[in-house]
Protein backbone atom coordinates (compact mmCIF):
# COMPACT_ATOMS: atom_id res chain seq x y z
CA UNK A 1 0.00 0.00 0.00
CA UNK A 2 1.30 3.31 -0.81
CA UNK A 3 -0.16 6.66 -0.10
CA UNK A 4 0.80 10.39 -2.31
CA UNK A 5 -0.69 13.79 -1.38
CA UNK A 6 -4.16 14.63 -1.67
CA UNK A 7 -5.44 11.19 -0.45
CA UNK A 8 -8.08 10.93 2.03
CA UNK A 9 -10.63 8.98 3.98
CA UNK A 10 -13.64 10.10 6.44
CA UNK A 11 -16.47 8.41 7.54
CA UNK A 12 -18.89 8.65 10.09
CA UNK A 13 -21.45 6.06 11.81
CA UNK A 14 -22.43 3.39 13.98
CA UNK A 15 -21.29 -0.57 13.91
CA UNK A 16 -22.44 -3.38 16.27
CA UNK A 17 -19.87 -5.56 18.07
CA UNK A 18 -21.67 -8.28 20.32
CA UNK A 19 -24.33 -6.28 21.32
CA UNK A 20 -22.86 -2.90 21.64
CA UNK A 21 -23.21 -0.06 19.49
CA UNK A 22 -19.98 1.93 19.01
CA UNK A 23 -20.25 5.31 17.38
CA UNK A 24 -17.46 6.78 15.53
CA UNK A 25 -16.29 9.60 13.30
CA UNK A 26 -12.86 10.42 11.30
CA UNK A 27 -11.08 12.64 8.92
CA UNK A 28 -7.64 11.94 7.61
CA UNK A 29 -5.77 12.99 4.88
CA UNK A 30 -2.21 13.50 3.17
CA UNK A 31 -1.48 17.28 2.39
CA UNK A 32 0.22 18.91 -0.66
CA UNK A 33 3.23 18.71 1.74
CA UNK A 34 2.95 15.17 2.42
CA UNK A 35 2.22 15.48 5.88
CA UNK A 36 -0.66 13.34 7.36
CA UNK A 37 -3.68 15.40 9.29
CA UNK A 38 -6.63 14.08 10.74
CA UNK A 39 -8.97 13.32 14.10
CA UNK A 40 -10.92 10.19 15.02
CA UNK A 41 -13.10 9.46 17.81
CA UNK A 42 -14.49 5.70 19.06
CA UNK A 43 -17.14 6.28 21.76
CA UNK A 44 -19.73 3.66 23.27
CA UNK A 45 -22.39 4.30 26.00
CA UNK A 46 -20.28 3.35 29.34
CA UNK A 47 -17.72 2.07 27.41
CA UNK A 48 -14.85 2.82 24.90
CA UNK A 49 -13.80 6.63 24.59
CA UNK A 50 -11.04 6.88 22.55
CA UNK A 51 -9.85 10.57 20.73
CA UNK A 52 -7.05 9.98 18.06
CA UNK A 53 -4.73 12.51 16.53
CA UNK A 54 -3.83 11.06 13.15
CA UNK A 55 -0.07 10.94 12.17
CA UNK A 56 -0.40 8.02 9.34
CA UNK A 57 -2.84 7.62 6.84
CA UNK A 58 -1.94 4.57 3.86
CA UNK A 59 -4.40 4.13 0.94
CA UNK A 60 -4.54 1.64 -1.76
CA UNK A 61 -7.72 1.19 -3.52
CA UNK A 62 -11.15 1.42 -1.31
CA UNK A 63 -9.21 0.61 1.77
CA UNK A 64 -7.57 2.77 4.35
CA UNK A 65 -5.49 1.64 7.69
CA UNK A 66 -5.62 4.81 9.75
CA UNK A 67 -2.96 5.58 12.89
CA UNK A 68 -2.66 8.06 15.66
CA UNK A 69 -1.68 8.97 19.06
CA UNK A 70 -4.31 9.19 21.85
CA UNK A 71 -5.07 12.56 22.25
CA UNK A 72 -4.50 12.42 26.47
CA UNK A 73 -1.89 10.34 25.85
CA UNK A 74 1.21 10.50 23.18
CA UNK A 75 2.82 7.00 24.15
CA UNK A 76 -0.51 5.52 23.09
CA UNK A 77 -0.62 4.68 19.74
CA UNK A 78 -3.60 3.01 17.59
CA UNK A 79 -4.78 1.91 14.18
CA UNK A 80 -7.72 1.13 12.36
CA UNK A 81 -9.09 0.09 8.67
CA UNK A 82 -11.83 1.22 7.20
CA UNK A 83 -12.89 -0.27 3.39
CA UNK A 84 -15.49 1.44 1.67
CA UNK A 85 -17.31 -0.19 -0.54
CA UNK A 86 -19.83 2.07 -2.02
CA UNK A 87 -23.61 1.87 -1.19
CA UNK A 88 -23.68 3.46 2.18
CA UNK A 89 -23.58 2.03 5.68
CA UNK A 90 -24.65 -1.63 5.42
CA UNK A 91 -21.64 -2.45 2.63
CA UNK A 92 -18.92 -0.14 4.37
CA UNK A 93 -16.38 -2.15 6.72
CA UNK A 94 -14.56 -1.18 9.59
CA UNK A 95 -12.24 -2.46 12.38
CA UNK A 96 -11.97 -1.02 16.13
CA UNK A 97 -9.06 0.92 17.14
CA UNK A 98 -6.28 -1.47 18.04
CA UNK A 99 -4.19 -0.21 20.29
CA UNK A 100 0.16 -0.62 20.45
CA UNK A 101 -0.44 -0.33 16.40
CA UNK A 102 0.55 1.54 13.85
CA UNK A 103 -0.35 2.03 10.18
CA UNK A 104 3.13 -0.11 9.21
CA UNK A 105 2.54 -3.08 11.97
CA UNK A 106 -1.38 -2.72 11.61
CA UNK A 107 -2.53 -6.46 11.89
CA UNK A 108 -6.86 -6.57 11.96
CA UNK A 109 -8.30 -9.13 13.95
CA UNK A 110 -12.24 -8.32 11.99
CA UNK A 111 -14.09 -5.48 10.90
CA UNK A 112 -18.09 -5.06 11.28
CA UNK A 113 -20.43 -3.47 9.08
CA UNK A 114 -21.90 -0.46 9.49
CA UNK A 115 -25.34 -0.25 11.23
CA UNK A 116 -25.31 3.55 9.84
CA UNK A 117 -23.48 6.57 8.45
CA UNK A 118 -20.71 6.13 5.27
CA UNK A 119 -17.14 5.85 4.80
CA UNK A 120 -15.16 7.24 1.67
CA UNK A 121 -11.49 6.33 0.96
CA UNK A 122 -10.36 8.60 -1.94
CA UNK A 123 -7.19 7.49 -3.42
CA UNK A 124 -5.40 9.88 -5.53
CA UNK A 125 -3.60 8.41 -8.95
Amino acid sequence: MASTAGDSTNGHGTFTTGSVDTQFVFDARITSSSTVTGKARFFEAGGVDIDIVVTCLTISGNTAIIGGTDANNSSVTYAFKVTDNGGGATADRITLPQVSQICSTFNTLGNFALTSGDLEVHDRP
